[in-house]
């Protein structure tokens, strides 16, 4: 069973206090048993904890603030895209090019998940494809909210046009999750 660690669900709860204010309790209420029990412990940044937790937190988000669609997953990843890119990473989006900046930016997915493998591909100067392999239990709300994150994280990039879309995925039984991303662009800097 996958797992997430506790980093991730504290940025999702810091990101629901700071942005929601007042809607933590009624979140975590609306979550299913098994992962609210989670809620009532002490998260800590290095543990693992069952990937549903962070799943469900996305979703209860999502029905709760947005419409239940999952369109605010995509919206969460890019608020918090703008919020880790504007802090530790701001220094790498002036001086590092964007191609380069996508291709580290998955990277870090171990230090996130202990299943799946993410991998960026520059297919061309305006068009990249992110592939997460080996994750068969991976939730489309988590999806969703990295395909915000990487589109907002392009856009930090000074890309412009930015389209994604979902092309395949492991939770509708594809053998990989594939998200392709296309932009523009801006000035020299590409």
């Amino acid at each position: 069973m996958a797992q997430v660690k506790g980093v991730a669900i504290l940025g999702l709860i810091k990101f629901i206090k700071k942005n929601l204010k007042g809607t933590l309790p009624g979140i975590i209420n609306a979550l299913p048993d098994e992962t609210r029990k989670y809620m009532d412990e002490h998260i800590l940044l290095t543990a693992w904890y069952p990937y549903k937790l962070y799943t469900d937190l996305l979703k209860t988000l999502d029905k709760t603030v947005g419409s239940g669609d999952l369109s605010y997953c995509v919206q969460q990843g890019r608020l918090s895209a703008e919020h880790d890119l504007k802090s530790i990473y701001k220094i790498f989006l002036t001086f590092v090019d964007p191609r380069t900046l996508i291709t580290r930016a998955m990277s870090v997915w171990s230090s996130y998940f202990d299943t799946g493998v993410a991998e960026v591909a520059i297919l061309s100067k305006n068009e990249a494809v992110v592939t997460i392999r080996d994750f068969a239990d991976i939730d489309m709300a988590h999806v969703k909210n990295v395909q915000g994150w990487l589109e907002q994280f392009l856009s930090m990039c000074k890309l412009n046009d930015i389209q994604s879309k979902i092309v395949a995925c492991q939770c509708s039984g594809d053998p990989i999750t594939e998200l392709r991303f296309t932009f523009a662009s801006s000035g020299n800097r590409a």
